[in-house]
């Protein structure tokens, strides 16, 4: 399958532990393909694992062309009509969990009521997740967002303006909403790109492409088929294997 996105979205993990040779692996393989159009980049808690990792921004060493560099939530404005939000919400950790600090909220409600988004898709990219697949809070607290209830309240605050929240962290793809009962935001996961293909457990690298047509969001899922030695597209339409 080939595809010329107007942009591409990538939401972490480019590496396991966040070594030196991983991060330069990952450069070399990505760098043609993030170059190809404007592209937005935010680290995993893979990227993050370590003190040194998260206080000298490696990631931004070998991707700062696309993570961008300065104060965190950064606005990624891609084309002439699409917005990302990125959030950076990895730390070091002795678990997985993950924190957005007080000052990032603050400034995170503040660009969100700015102009800067007026007449723009927004995509805020997370790589927690905020939700489970059923729509739950996501956990369990170890590998989780620890304040996501608070990022939560201050998405919902501008609901209206947010096309959809895409997050990465779990393996697994799955399509949610966040929602206080009024108001409702698209949460959407493509799963593992990277995932190996392992047919006799029905797993693969998954990715999507997003179409947005006025108010409306439309969502491609291709998935890896080893057989094939290609992505293609997910039988059934997005999300319908489950996987």
């Amino acid at each position: 399958m080939s595809a010329s996105p107007d942009a591409l979205i990538f939401t972490g993990d480019a590496t396991a532990q966040g070594t030196p040779e991983e991060f330069r692996t990952f450069a070399d393989l990505y760098r043609p393909l993030f170059a190809r159009q404007p592209t937005a980049a935010i680290p995993g808690n893979h990227d993050t694992y370590t003190h040194k990792n998260s206080r000298e921004r490696s990631i931004e060493n070998y991707l700062g062309e696309w993570t961008g560099t300065g104060n965190w939530p950064r606005l990624h404005l891609l084309g002439s009509d699409l917005a990302c939000v990125a959030i950076d919400s990895c730390r070091a950790h002795v678990l997985s969990s993950g924190k957005v600090d007080k000052g990032q909220l603050s400034r995170l409600d503040q660009m969100l009521g700015s102009q800067a988004l007026q007449d723009r898709h927004v995509f805020i990219l997370l790589h927690y997740p905020l939700r489970g697949r059923r729509g739950e809070p996501y956990g369990p607290a170890g590998r989780a967002l620890s304040n996501a209830s608070e990022v939560e309240g201050i998405l919902l605050g501008h609901a209206e303006k947010i096309t959809a929240i895409l997050h990465g962290h779990e393996h697994h793809g799955y399509q949610t909403h966040l929602t206080d009962g009024t108001r409702q935001i698209q949460i959407l996961n493509p799963g593992s790109s990277g995932y190996a293909w392992t047919p006799e457990l029905d797993r693969t690298a998954h990715y999507n492409i997003y179409t947005v047509e006025g108010d409306s969001l439309s969502i491609e899922r291709f998935r890896y088929d080893g057989n094939e030695r290609a992505f293609l597209p997910e039988p059934g339409g997005a999300y319908a294997t489950g996987r």
